[in-house]
Protein backbone atom coordinates (compact mmCIF):
# COMPACT_ATOMS: atom_id res chain seq x y z
CA UNK A 1 0.00 0.00 0.00
CA UNK A 2 1.56 3.39 -0.83
CA UNK A 3 1.57 6.10 1.93
CA UNK A 4 0.14 9.13 -1.04
CA UNK A 5 1.44 12.04 1.43
CA UNK A 6 4.27 11.00 3.36
CA UNK A 7 7.73 11.68 2.04
CA UNK A 8 11.41 12.39 1.64
CA UNK A 9 12.57 14.48 -0.79
CA UNK A 10 16.35 14.17 -1.40
CA UNK A 11 17.55 17.31 -3.51
CA UNK A 12 21.27 17.93 -4.93
CA UNK A 13 21.86 21.21 -6.25
CA UNK A 14 24.83 20.57 -8.19
CA UNK A 15 27.38 22.95 -9.89
CA UNK A 16 29.25 20.65 -11.79
CA UNK A 17 28.14 17.26 -13.47
CA UNK A 18 27.49 14.54 -10.68
CA UNK A 19 29.01 10.84 -11.83
CA UNK A 20 26.27 8.09 -12.37
CA UNK A 21 28.47 5.98 -10.03
CA UNK A 22 28.32 8.47 -7.02
CA UNK A 23 24.41 9.17 -7.48
CA UNK A 24 23.40 5.09 -7.44
CA UNK A 25 25.64 5.41 -4.59
CA UNK A 26 24.07 7.99 -2.58
CA UNK A 27 20.53 6.61 -3.45
CA UNK A 28 21.92 3.08 -2.69
CA UNK A 29 22.83 4.07 0.87
CA UNK A 30 20.31 5.89 1.92
CA UNK A 31 18.20 3.01 1.09
CA UNK A 32 19.77 0.96 2.89
CA UNK A 33 20.32 3.05 5.80
CA UNK A 34 16.85 3.30 5.99
CA UNK A 35 16.43 -0.37 6.70
CA UNK A 36 19.16 -0.60 8.95
CA UNK A 37 17.18 2.30 11.07
CA UNK A 38 14.19 0.38 11.27
CA UNK A 39 16.05 -2.53 11.98
CA UNK A 40 18.01 -1.20 14.66
CA UNK A 41 15.47 0.95 16.36
CA UNK A 42 13.31 -1.96 17.02
CA UNK A 43 9.77 0.13 17.44
CA UNK A 44 8.46 -0.53 13.73
CA UNK A 45 6.92 -3.72 12.95
CA UNK A 46 8.25 -5.97 9.84
CA UNK A 47 11.00 -3.70 8.73
CA UNK A 48 12.10 -6.22 5.74
CA UNK A 49 8.25 -5.50 4.46
CA UNK A 50 8.93 -1.83 4.50
CA UNK A 51 11.04 -0.12 1.49
CA UNK A 52 11.55 3.23 0.22
CA UNK A 53 10.49 3.72 -3.76
CA UNK A 54 11.35 6.92 -6.01
CA UNK A 55 8.03 8.24 -6.83
CA UNK A 56 9.47 10.97 -8.89
CA UNK A 57 12.36 12.65 -10.26
CA UNK A 58 11.95 16.39 -10.85
CA UNK A 59 13.50 18.92 -12.61
CA UNK A 60 15.87 21.52 -11.08
CA UNK A 61 19.25 20.07 -10.30
CA UNK A 62 18.33 16.27 -8.60
CA UNK A 63 15.60 16.15 -6.80
CA UNK A 64 13.72 13.18 -6.03
CA UNK A 65 10.38 12.09 -4.08
CA UNK A 66 10.78 9.04 -2.06
CA UNK A 67 8.07 6.91 -0.71
CA UNK A 68 7.09 4.01 1.46
CA UNK A 69 5.76 1.12 -0.35
CA UNK A 70 5.00 -1.77 1.89
CA UNK A 71 2.47 -4.74 2.22
CA UNK A 72 -1.22 -3.60 3.91
CA UNK A 73 0.17 -4.23 7.55
CA UNK A 74 0.63 -0.93 9.29
CA UNK A 75 -1.79 1.99 9.34
CA UNK A 76 -0.97 5.21 7.71
CA UNK A 77 0.32 6.72 10.90
CA UNK A 78 2.90 3.87 11.59
CA UNK A 79 4.46 4.40 8.06
CA UNK A 80 4.77 8.32 9.13
CA UNK A 81 6.76 7.67 11.75
CA UNK A 82 8.96 5.89 10.35
CA UNK A 83 9.85 8.47 7.56
CA UNK A 84 10.03 11.44 10.92
CA UNK A 85 12.20 8.97 12.61
CA UNK A 86 14.58 8.12 9.82
CA UNK A 87 14.91 11.67 9.49
CA UNK A 88 15.37 12.83 12.71
CA UNK A 89 18.05 10.16 13.07
CA UNK A 90 19.68 11.46 9.62
CA UNK A 91 19.95 15.21 11.39
CA UNK A 92 21.20 14.02 14.54
CA UNK A 93 24.27 12.13 12.77
CA UNK A 94 24.48 14.65 10.57
CA UNK A 95 24.90 17.13 13.22
CA UNK A 96 26.91 14.99 15.17
CA UNK A 97 29.75 14.18 12.22
CA UNK A 98 30.01 18.30 10.89
CA UNK A 99 30.49 19.27 14.84
CA UNK A 100 27.38 21.09 15.42
CA UNK A 101 26.16 18.18 18.91
CA UNK A 102 29.04 16.54 20.56
CA UNK A 103 26.96 13.99 22.16
CA UNK A 104 28.32 10.49 19.94
CA UNK A 105 24.99 8.78 18.44
CA UNK A 106 25.33 4.94 18.31
CA UNK A 107 26.46 4.00 14.98
CA UNK A 108 28.35 0.67 13.54
CA UNK A 109 30.67 0.78 11.09
CA UNK A 110 28.24 0.33 8.33
CA UNK A 111 26.03 3.70 9.27
CA UNK A 112 29.04 5.52 8.91
CA UNK A 113 29.91 3.86 5.50
CA UNK A 114 26.22 4.72 4.47
CA UNK A 115 26.48 8.28 6.05
CA UNK A 116 29.67 8.82 3.56
CA UNK A 117 27.69 7.76 0.70
CA UNK A 118 24.91 9.48 1.12
CA UNK A 119 26.96 12.93 0.91
CA UNK A 120 29.78 11.44 -1.38
CA UNK A 121 28.42 13.77 -4.44
CA UNK A 122 27.50 17.13 -2.59
CA UNK A 123 31.73 15.98 -1.13
CA UNK A 124 33.40 16.51 -4.30
CA UNK A 125 31.21 19.74 -6.01
CA UNK A 126 32.35 22.19 -3.73
CA UNK A 127 29.85 24.35 -5.13
CA UNK A 128 26.65 21.92 -3.84
CA UNK A 129 24.12 21.48 -1.31
CA UNK A 130 22.53 18.53 -0.38
CA UNK A 131 18.71 18.88 1.19
CA UNK A 132 16.87 16.09 2.79
CA UNK A 133 13.06 17.05 3.32
CA UNK A 134 10.75 15.09 5.24
CA UNK A 135 6.91 16.07 4.33
CA UNK A 136 4.06 14.71 6.01
CA UNK A 137 0.49 16.07 4.59
CA UNK A 138 2.09 18.72 2.50
CA UNK A 139 3.95 19.75 6.18
CA UNK A 140 7.36 19.87 6.19
CA UNK A 141 8.33 18.00 9.81
CA UNK A 142 12.25 17.43 9.35
CA UNK A 143 14.86 19.40 7.16
CA UNK A 144 18.47 18.50 6.77
CA UNK A 145 20.83 21.25 4.79
CA UNK A 146 24.69 20.50 3.94
CA UNK A 147 26.99 22.48 1.76
CA UNK A 148 30.05 20.56 0.05
CA UNK A 149 32.15 21.89 3.18
CA UNK A 150 30.05 20.35 5.88
CA UNK A 151 29.94 17.07 3.71
CA UNK A 152 33.62 16.69 3.73
CA UNK A 153 33.71 17.40 7.50
CA UNK A 154 31.02 14.95 7.67
CA UNK A 155 33.25 12.04 5.78
CA UNK A 156 36.47 12.98 7.40
CA UNK A 157 35.03 12.09 10.48
CA UNK A 158 33.19 9.54 9.60
CA UNK A 159 36.55 7.75 7.95
CA UNK A 160 38.08 8.72 11.89
CA UNK A 161 34.61 6.80 13.58
CA UNK A 162 35.37 4.21 11.25
CA UNK A 163 39.26 3.66 12.01
CA UNK A 164 38.49 4.03 16.10
CA UNK A 165 35.97 1.28 15.46
CA UNK A 166 38.74 -1.32 14.09
CA UNK A 167 41.14 -0.36 16.31
CA UNK A 168 41.64 -2.98 19.38
CA UNK A 169 39.84 -2.39 22.64
CA UNK A 170 41.97 -4.87 24.69
CA UNK A 171 45.32 -4.70 26.16
CA UNK A 172 47.80 -2.13 28.36
CA UNK A 173 46.63 1.30 28.27
CA UNK A 174 48.79 3.62 30.13
CA UNK A 175 47.68 7.02 32.06
CA UNK A 176 44.12 6.95 31.41
CA UNK A 177 41.60 8.80 33.38
CA UNK A 178 39.02 6.35 35.73
CA UNK A 179 36.33 7.78 37.78
CA UNK A 180 34.03 4.97 39.45
CA UNK A 181 30.34 4.45 38.85
CA UNK A 182 30.11 1.84 41.66
CA UNK A 183 32.38 0.64 44.18
CA UNK A 184 32.19 -1.78 47.20
CA UNK A 185 34.04 -0.30 50.64
CA UNK A 186 35.28 -3.52 51.39
CA UNK A 187 39.34 -4.19 51.18
CA UNK A 188 38.27 -8.20 50.93
CA UNK A 189 35.32 -7.52 48.29
CA UNK A 190 36.60 -8.96 44.71
CA UNK A 191 33.15 -8.18 43.01
CA UNK A 192 31.15 -4.50 42.93
CA UNK A 193 33.59 -2.46 41.55
CA UNK A 194 32.83 -1.03 38.52
CA UNK A 195 34.24 2.22 36.90
CA UNK A 196 33.80 4.18 33.59
CA UNK A 197 37.34 4.98 31.58
CA UNK A 198 35.79 7.50 28.58
CA UNK A 199 38.94 6.96 26.42
CA UNK A 200 38.29 3.09 26.12
CA UNK A 201 34.27 2.72 26.64
CA UNK A 202 31.66 5.20 27.66
CA UNK A 203 29.62 2.88 30.27
CA UNK A 204 30.58 1.53 33.44
CA UNK A 205 33.10 -2.34 33.70
CA UNK A 206 33.96 -4.58 36.47
CA UNK A 207 37.27 -2.79 37.69
CA UNK A 208 39.76 -5.08 39.66
CA UNK A 209 42.84 -4.54 41.04
CA UNK A 210 46.74 -5.62 40.70
CA UNK A 211 47.19 -5.64 44.57
CA UNK A 212 45.20 -4.68 48.09
CA UNK A 213 47.40 -1.65 48.40
CA UNK A 214 46.58 -0.14 45.34
CA UNK A 215 42.72 -0.58 46.61
CA UNK A 216 42.94 1.05 49.54
CA UNK A 217 44.73 4.10 47.79
CA UNK A 218 41.97 4.50 45.02
CA UNK A 219 39.07 3.65 47.30
CA UNK A 220 39.52 3.10 51.05
CA UNK A 221 41.35 5.60 52.19
CA UNK A 222 39.32 8.56 50.18
CA UNK A 223 36.45 10.21 51.56
CA UNK A 224 34.09 10.10 48.98
CA UNK A 225 35.58 7.87 45.84
CA UNK A 226 33.21 9.26 43.28
CA UNK A 227 34.27 12.68 43.72
CA UNK A 228 37.83 12.23 42.57
CA UNK A 229 39.18 10.83 39.20
CA UNK A 230 42.34 8.96 38.92
CA UNK A 231 44.87 8.37 36.05
CA UNK A 232 46.33 4.89 36.15
CA UNK A 233 47.98 2.00 33.81
CA UNK A 234 45.51 -0.76 33.40
CA UNK A 235 44.72 -3.55 31.17
CA UNK A 236 41.77 -4.01 29.26
CA UNK A 237 39.72 -7.50 28.72
CA UNK A 238 36.99 -7.64 26.32
CA UNK A 239 34.66 -10.62 25.02
CA UNK A 240 33.36 -9.84 21.72
CA UNK A 241 35.04 -6.67 20.67
CA UNK A 242 32.91 -5.29 24.27
CA UNK A 243 35.16 -4.45 28.06
CA UNK A 244 34.17 -6.73 30.32
CA UNK A 245 37.15 -5.93 33.02
CA UNK A 246 39.33 -3.27 33.79
CA UNK A 247 42.92 -4.68 35.66
CA UNK A 248 44.06 -1.23 36.90
CA UNK A 249 47.94 -1.80 37.70
CA UNK A 250 49.22 1.65 38.82
CA UNK A 251 47.62 5.09 39.69
CA UNK A 252 49.98 7.60 38.86
CA UNK A 253 47.61 10.65 40.53
CA UNK A 254 43.89 11.18 41.67
CA UNK A 255 42.34 15.04 41.58
CA UNK A 256 39.15 15.87 42.06
CA UNK A 257 36.41 15.88 39.31
CA UNK A 258 35.31 19.06 37.84
CA UNK A 259 31.36 20.02 39.37
CA UNK A 260 28.82 19.65 36.31
CA UNK A 261 27.56 22.76 35.32
CA UNK A 262 30.20 24.45 37.11
CA UNK A 263 31.65 26.53 34.36
CA UNK A 264 28.20 27.60 32.79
Amino acid sequence: MMIDDSRLTIKICNSQLVELSDLSNSFSSFADEYKRHLTQDGVFALPDEVRLYVKEIRTGSIVADLVVLAPYVLPFVEYSKTIISFTEYLKTAYDYLIGKKTEKPQLTKANYENLIGIVNPIAKDKSSQLNIKNTINGNVVVNINLNSIEANAAQNTAHREIDALIAPISGFREKVLLYWYQARNDPKSKTGDKAIVESVYDGPVKAIFDNDTLKEIMLLDAYNPFNLAYLVDLTVETIQGKPVIYKILKMHEKFSKPVEGADR
